[in-house]
């Protein structure tokens, strides 16, 4: 993994390229020297794709275009769930999966870690209700940073104990440099922008997809006239209106006591 820097299915080297059955697999957020680390692979499918299993990991599943049934093996109960652009899947560990008559499928696979591991024990979270799938655009929004929403779409309140994830709906603007406290994996799924980090500036579109770690300073600007709709995955869960300035104060909308 490195942190602060752009990775993009269409511009990976032919090494993190790999096939599952009949789908392309984009490995985009490797492991690198990181221990209990989140990783992020994007899979192109039409057809079926082989068996996938994430030892030691929970997965979280975001579809950003295409559609496909997801068929998962083991666990509690076996599933089958029919996905299409703007749907979320939660893959518990221990369990394992495949995609099965895939539709010009683009679809982002996220590994956390599950409880085995020493960090993962330490954050670990009671979860409220648990849910398979949930689809983006049915639950309400919250208000974030600069004119900012997000949509979440698994936390503690549906089954993800150890991670969270979101949609946020950027507006045009220019963000402020802000750090978080969790580590996040950012995937564009809609309109372009740029990624800051110190002097570095990356371009961003579709697809692009980055890692950043706690207290690295960072502004995802939207300099466009379209909202840039950005997915988040961060550990341990959370809000996803934790941010701070560099300064160490609060940025607007979130609250230490929450």
């Amino acid at each position: 993994m490195e942190p602060g820097k752009v990775f993009n299915a269409s511009t990976l080297a032919l090494e993190d390229v790999s096939a599952r059955g009949q789908g392309q697999c984009f490995a985009l957020i490797k492991p690198g020297v990181y221990a209990e680390n989140m990783t992020a692979t994007e899979i192109h499918l039409t057809g079926n794709a082989s068996p996938k299993a994430y030892k030691g990991c929970d997965a979280l599943i975001f579809v950003r275009s295409g559609t496909a049934s997801l068929e998962i093996i083991g666990g509690d109960s076996d599933n089958s769930v029919l996905v299409s652009a703007g749907s979320a899947v939660h893959i518990k560990s221990g369990e394992s999966f495949f995609w099965a008559n895939g539709n010009n499928l683009v679809a982002l696979e996220i590994s956390i870690p599950d409880a085995s591991g020493p960090y993962a024990r330490k954050q670990i979270k009671e979860i409220l209700d648990i849910k398979r799938s949930v689809k983006q655009g049915d639950s309400l929004k919250d208000d974030a940073t600069s004119d900012r929403q997000y949509e979440v779409l698994f936390d503690t309140t549906n089954g993800s104990s150890g991670a969270t994830m979101f949609i946020g709906f950027i507006p045009p603007s220019g963000a402020p440099a802000h750090y978080h406290l969790y580590d996040e994996i950012c995937h564009i799924v809609r309109g372009s922008g740029e990624l800051q980090v110190g002097e570095s500036i990356q371009p961003l579109s579709q697809g692009s997809t980055f890692a950043v770690v706690p207290r690295l300073l960072h502004s995802v600007i939207n300099n466009t006239e379209e909202n840039l709709w950005i997915l988040g995955i961060f550990r341990p869960e959370g809000s996803p209106a934790a941010a701070y300035y560099p300064d160490g104060k609060p940025a607007p909308g979130y609250s230490e006591l929450n």
